[in-house]
Protein backbone atom coordinates (compact mmCIF):
# COMPACT_ATOMS: atom_id res chain seq x y z
CA UNK A 1 0.00 0.00 0.00
CA UNK A 2 2.74 2.36 0.75
CA UNK A 3 4.47 1.55 -2.51
CA UNK A 4 1.28 2.16 -4.49
CA UNK A 5 0.68 5.47 -2.77
CA UNK A 6 4.20 6.62 -3.57
CA UNK A 7 3.70 5.67 -7.23
CA UNK A 8 0.47 7.70 -7.42
CA UNK A 9 2.19 10.67 -5.92
CA UNK A 10 4.98 10.43 -8.44
CA UNK A 11 2.51 10.40 -11.36
CA UNK A 12 0.37 13.28 -10.08
CA UNK A 13 0.58 16.16 -12.69
CA UNK A 14 2.11 19.39 -11.57
CA UNK A 15 -0.05 22.55 -11.60
CA UNK A 16 1.14 26.10 -12.51
CA UNK A 17 1.76 28.26 -9.44
CA UNK A 18 -1.38 30.09 -8.40
CA UNK A 19 0.58 33.34 -7.91
CA UNK A 20 1.26 33.68 -11.66
CA UNK A 21 -2.43 33.50 -12.46
CA UNK A 22 -3.06 36.09 -9.80
CA UNK A 23 -0.54 38.48 -11.36
CA UNK A 24 -2.13 38.12 -14.79
CA UNK A 25 -5.56 38.67 -13.31
CA UNK A 26 -4.36 41.81 -11.46
CA UNK A 27 -2.81 43.30 -14.56
CA UNK A 28 -5.93 42.66 -16.57
CA UNK A 29 -8.09 44.18 -13.87
CA UNK A 30 -5.90 47.35 -13.64
CA UNK A 31 -5.94 47.86 -17.40
CA UNK A 32 -9.67 47.45 -17.59
CA UNK A 33 -10.13 49.89 -14.69
CA UNK A 34 -8.03 52.60 -16.40
CA UNK A 35 -9.91 52.06 -19.64
CA UNK A 36 -13.26 52.16 -17.92
CA UNK A 37 -12.71 55.30 -15.87
CA UNK A 38 -10.48 57.25 -18.30
CA UNK A 39 -10.04 60.81 -16.94
CA UNK A 40 -12.91 60.68 -14.46
CA UNK A 41 -10.43 61.36 -11.68
CA UNK A 42 -9.47 64.55 -13.56
CA UNK A 43 -13.09 65.62 -13.93
CA UNK A 44 -12.80 64.74 -17.62
CA UNK A 45 -10.28 67.56 -18.08
CA UNK A 46 -12.96 70.15 -17.15
CA UNK A 47 -13.82 70.67 -20.79
CA UNK A 48 -10.45 72.33 -21.43
CA UNK A 49 -8.55 69.37 -22.83
CA UNK A 50 -8.81 65.85 -24.20
CA UNK A 51 -8.21 62.64 -22.31
CA UNK A 52 -5.47 60.25 -23.34
CA UNK A 53 -7.24 56.93 -22.67
CA UNK A 54 -4.04 54.97 -22.89
CA UNK A 55 -2.54 56.48 -19.74
CA UNK A 56 -5.54 58.41 -18.34
CA UNK A 57 -3.96 61.88 -18.44
CA UNK A 58 -5.34 65.17 -19.72
CA UNK A 59 -3.86 66.88 -22.75
CA UNK A 60 -4.87 70.47 -22.02
CA UNK A 61 -5.73 73.08 -24.63
CA UNK A 62 -3.56 76.16 -25.14
CA UNK A 63 -4.16 78.67 -22.39
CA UNK A 64 -5.11 75.90 -19.97
CA UNK A 65 -1.73 74.20 -19.53
CA UNK A 66 -0.75 72.86 -22.93
CA UNK A 67 2.84 71.75 -23.47
CA UNK A 68 3.41 74.93 -25.49
CA UNK A 69 2.17 77.18 -22.67
CA UNK A 70 4.81 78.95 -20.56
CA UNK A 71 3.93 78.81 -16.91
CA UNK A 72 5.42 77.88 -13.56
CA UNK A 73 2.16 76.09 -12.70
CA UNK A 74 -0.09 73.86 -14.78
CA UNK A 75 -3.12 72.03 -13.38
CA UNK A 76 -3.20 68.33 -14.31
CA UNK A 77 -6.97 68.49 -14.79
CA UNK A 78 -6.85 71.60 -17.03
CA UNK A 79 -8.78 73.60 -14.44
CA UNK A 80 -6.41 76.60 -14.18
CA UNK A 81 -5.74 79.28 -16.78
CA UNK A 82 -2.28 80.22 -18.02
CA UNK A 83 -1.44 83.92 -18.47
CA UNK A 84 0.42 85.60 -21.36
CA UNK A 85 4.20 85.52 -21.26
CA UNK A 86 6.92 87.94 -22.29
CA UNK A 87 10.68 88.39 -21.97
CA UNK A 88 11.63 88.26 -18.31
CA UNK A 89 12.63 91.58 -16.79
CA UNK A 90 15.25 89.85 -14.69
CA UNK A 91 16.69 86.38 -15.09
CA UNK A 92 20.00 84.54 -15.28
CA UNK A 93 21.71 84.91 -18.68
CA UNK A 94 22.15 81.64 -20.53
CA UNK A 95 24.96 82.93 -22.76
CA UNK A 96 27.16 86.00 -23.17
CA UNK A 97 24.50 87.84 -25.15
CA UNK A 98 21.43 85.80 -24.28
CA UNK A 99 19.00 86.63 -21.49
CA UNK A 100 15.39 87.63 -20.82
CA UNK A 101 13.85 84.23 -21.52
CA UNK A 102 10.07 84.06 -21.88
CA UNK A 103 8.27 84.06 -18.53
CA UNK A 104 4.64 84.22 -17.51
CA UNK A 105 3.64 87.85 -16.88
CA UNK A 106 7.28 88.67 -17.74
CA UNK A 107 8.08 88.06 -14.09
CA UNK A 108 6.49 91.37 -13.10
CA UNK A 109 3.01 90.25 -12.20
CA UNK A 110 0.90 87.43 -10.75
CA UNK A 111 -1.35 85.28 -12.88
CA UNK A 112 -5.05 85.10 -12.00
CA UNK A 113 -5.70 81.41 -12.65
CA UNK A 114 -9.45 81.96 -12.92
CA UNK A 115 -9.33 84.63 -15.64
CA UNK A 116 -5.91 84.13 -17.23
CA UNK A 117 -5.13 87.82 -16.71
CA UNK A 118 -1.81 89.11 -15.36
CA UNK A 119 -2.08 91.33 -12.29
CA UNK A 120 0.95 93.53 -12.90
CA UNK A 121 3.06 94.98 -10.14
CA UNK A 122 3.08 98.75 -9.73
CA UNK A 123 5.00 100.41 -12.54
CA UNK A 124 4.33 97.75 -15.17
CA UNK A 125 1.52 97.24 -17.66
CA UNK A 126 0.49 95.30 -20.75
CA UNK A 127 -1.22 91.93 -21.13
CA UNK A 128 2.04 90.25 -20.06
CA UNK A 129 3.36 93.11 -17.89
CA UNK A 130 5.92 93.49 -20.65
CA UNK A 131 6.35 97.24 -20.56
CA UNK A 132 6.99 99.93 -18.00
CA UNK A 133 4.17 102.32 -17.18
CA UNK A 134 4.77 106.05 -17.27
CA UNK A 135 4.45 107.69 -13.83
CA UNK A 136 1.07 109.35 -13.27
CA UNK A 137 0.38 108.99 -17.00
CA UNK A 138 2.65 112.03 -17.49
CA UNK A 139 0.20 114.17 -15.47
CA UNK A 140 -1.63 115.23 -18.61
CA UNK A 141 1.36 117.36 -19.68
CA UNK A 142 3.32 114.89 -21.78
CA UNK A 143 3.27 111.76 -23.89
CA UNK A 144 4.24 108.28 -22.76
CA UNK A 145 6.68 106.92 -25.33
CA UNK A 146 9.02 103.97 -25.80
CA UNK A 147 12.78 104.39 -26.09
CA UNK A 148 12.56 103.57 -29.78
CA UNK A 149 10.02 106.30 -30.45
CA UNK A 150 11.32 109.02 -28.13
CA UNK A 151 14.90 108.98 -29.43
CA UNK A 152 14.23 111.60 -32.10
CA UNK A 153 11.57 113.63 -30.28
CA UNK A 154 12.71 117.27 -30.02
CA UNK A 155 11.44 117.57 -26.44
CA UNK A 156 13.07 114.35 -25.23
CA UNK A 157 16.00 114.78 -22.85
CA UNK A 158 18.94 114.91 -22.95
CA UNK A 159 19.03 117.09 -26.04
CA UNK A 160 21.26 116.20 -28.95
CA UNK A 161 21.75 117.72 -32.38
CA UNK A 162 22.63 114.31 -33.83
CA UNK A 163 20.01 112.07 -35.36
CA UNK A 164 19.90 108.70 -33.67
CA UNK A 165 18.12 105.41 -34.03
CA UNK A 166 17.48 102.85 -31.34
CA UNK A 167 16.09 99.43 -32.09
CA UNK A 168 16.32 96.44 -34.36
CA UNK A 169 17.83 93.89 -31.98
CA UNK A 170 15.15 93.02 -29.43
CA UNK A 171 16.78 89.66 -28.67
CA UNK A 172 20.04 91.26 -27.56
CA UNK A 173 21.33 94.83 -27.35
CA UNK A 174 18.04 96.72 -27.78
CA UNK A 175 15.82 94.27 -25.90
CA UNK A 176 14.20 97.25 -24.14
CA UNK A 177 13.31 99.32 -27.22
CA UNK A 178 9.57 98.71 -26.86
CA UNK A 179 9.58 97.84 -23.17
CA UNK A 180 11.02 100.84 -21.34
CA UNK A 181 8.71 103.85 -21.55
CA UNK A 182 9.07 107.38 -20.29
CA UNK A 183 7.40 110.77 -20.42
CA UNK A 184 8.23 113.30 -23.12
CA UNK A 185 6.91 116.52 -21.59
CA UNK A 186 5.03 119.31 -23.36
CA UNK A 187 6.34 122.81 -23.94
CA UNK A 188 4.78 126.01 -25.26
CA UNK A 189 8.14 127.13 -26.61
CA UNK A 190 10.49 125.44 -29.10
CA UNK A 191 13.00 123.12 -27.44
CA UNK A 192 16.40 122.28 -28.87
CA UNK A 193 19.93 123.46 -29.58
CA UNK A 194 19.29 125.67 -32.60
CA UNK A 195 18.85 129.43 -32.74
CA UNK A 196 15.72 130.70 -30.91
CA UNK A 197 15.25 127.27 -29.33
CA UNK A 198 15.53 126.79 -25.57
CA UNK A 199 17.50 124.10 -23.77
CA UNK A 200 14.66 123.40 -21.34
CA UNK A 201 11.15 122.00 -21.59
CA UNK A 202 8.30 123.97 -20.04
CA UNK A 203 6.86 120.97 -18.19
CA UNK A 204 9.47 118.72 -16.63
CA UNK A 205 10.13 115.98 -14.11
CA UNK A 206 9.72 112.20 -14.46
CA UNK A 207 5.93 112.62 -14.61
CA UNK A 208 5.82 116.10 -16.22
CA UNK A 209 4.16 117.49 -13.10
CA UNK A 210 6.54 120.45 -12.66
CA UNK A 211 6.44 123.67 -14.64
CA UNK A 212 9.19 126.17 -15.34
CA UNK A 213 8.50 129.83 -14.65
CA UNK A 214 8.96 132.55 -17.28
CA UNK A 215 12.58 133.12 -18.22
CA UNK A 216 14.59 136.25 -18.83
CA UNK A 217 17.98 137.94 -18.63
CA UNK A 218 19.09 139.02 -15.19
CA UNK A 219 17.97 142.68 -14.99
CA UNK A 220 20.78 143.47 -12.58
CA UNK A 221 23.31 142.35 -15.17
CA UNK A 222 21.62 144.40 -17.89
CA UNK A 223 21.98 147.53 -15.76
CA UNK A 224 25.74 147.15 -15.36
CA UNK A 225 27.81 149.64 -17.34
CA UNK A 226 30.26 147.81 -19.62
CA UNK A 227 33.92 148.40 -18.84
CA UNK A 228 34.51 149.11 -22.52
CA UNK A 229 32.11 150.77 -24.95
CA UNK A 230 32.39 147.81 -27.31
CA UNK A 231 31.33 145.33 -24.66
CA UNK A 232 27.75 144.12 -24.55
CA UNK A 233 25.69 143.50 -21.42
CA UNK A 234 25.86 139.93 -20.09
CA UNK A 235 22.91 137.95 -21.37
CA UNK A 236 22.20 135.16 -18.92
CA UNK A 237 19.88 133.39 -21.35
CA UNK A 238 22.57 133.10 -24.03
CA UNK A 239 23.33 129.37 -24.48
CA UNK A 240 25.68 129.57 -27.43
CA UNK A 241 28.41 126.99 -26.87
CA UNK A 242 26.72 125.67 -23.72
CA UNK A 243 26.35 121.89 -23.59
CA UNK A 244 23.03 120.40 -22.62
CA UNK A 245 23.18 118.73 -19.17
CA UNK A 246 24.13 115.06 -19.25
CA UNK A 247 25.72 115.09 -22.70
CA UNK A 248 29.42 115.55 -23.49
CA UNK A 249 29.23 115.47 -27.29
CA UNK A 250 30.61 118.56 -29.03
CA UNK A 251 27.61 118.56 -31.37
CA UNK A 252 25.30 118.86 -28.35
CA UNK A 253 26.21 122.46 -27.60
CA UNK A 254 23.90 125.35 -28.26
CA UNK A 255 24.23 127.09 -31.60
CA UNK A 256 24.46 130.85 -32.00
CA UNK A 257 21.20 132.33 -30.81
CA UNK A 258 20.35 129.32 -28.68
CA UNK A 259 18.66 130.14 -25.36
CA UNK A 260 19.18 129.00 -21.81
CA UNK A 261 16.21 129.02 -19.48
CA UNK A 262 16.59 131.16 -16.36
CA UNK A 263 13.55 130.90 -14.11
CA UNK A 264 12.34 134.29 -12.89
CA UNK A 265 15.42 135.90 -14.53
CA UNK A 266 17.40 134.79 -11.51
CA UNK A 267 15.64 137.44 -9.37
CA UNK A 268 12.88 135.38 -7.82
CA UNK A 269 11.86 131.93 -6.64
CA UNK A 270 9.89 129.73 -8.99
CA UNK A 271 6.92 127.77 -7.67
CA UNK A 272 7.27 124.71 -9.90
CA UNK A 273 3.83 123.47 -8.94
CA UNK A 274 2.23 126.52 -10.61
CA UNK A 275 4.98 128.00 -12.78
CA UNK A 276 4.57 131.38 -11.06
CA UNK A 277 7.48 133.54 -9.84
CA UNK A 278 7.76 135.01 -6.36
CA UNK A 279 10.06 137.96 -7.09
CA UNK A 280 12.68 139.30 -4.73
CA UNK A 281 12.21 142.79 -3.31
CA UNK A 282 13.12 145.40 -5.90
CA UNK A 283 11.98 143.30 -8.87
CA UNK A 284 8.61 142.58 -10.41
CA UNK A 285 6.88 141.21 -13.50
CA UNK A 286 5.96 137.71 -14.63
CA UNK A 287 9.65 136.85 -14.97
CA UNK A 288 10.88 139.32 -12.31
CA UNK A 289 12.70 141.10 -15.11
CA UNK A 290 11.82 144.69 -14.16
CA UNK A 291 13.69 146.69 -11.55
CA UNK A 292 11.77 148.86 -9.06
CA UNK A 293 13.17 149.72 -5.65
CA UNK A 294 9.63 150.18 -4.38
CA UNK A 295 8.63 146.60 -5.21
CA UNK A 296 8.23 144.81 -1.87
CA UNK A 297 6.55 141.45 -1.36
CA UNK A 298 4.87 139.99 1.70
CA UNK A 299 7.31 138.23 3.97
CA UNK A 300 10.35 139.83 2.39
CA UNK A 301 10.23 143.35 3.82
CA UNK A 302 12.92 144.19 6.38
Amino acid sequence: MHAHTAEVRRKRPRHRPACKATVVLCLATTASTVSAFGCDQHNNCNGHGVCSQQDAVCLCYEGWGADSDISLYKAQDCSARVCPSGPAWGDVPTAKYTAHAALECSGMGLCDRDSGVCRCFTGFEGDACQRMACPNNCSGHGRCMSLKNMVNEPNALPLSSNAHEYGGDELATTWDEDRIFGCVCDSSWAVGLKATETQAVEWFGPDCSLRHCPSGNDPAQLQLTPAHPAEKPILTINCEGVATPGVVEKDSEGAEGNLCHVDCSGRGVCDYATGVCQCFNGYYGQNCGTVDVLAVYDGQAD
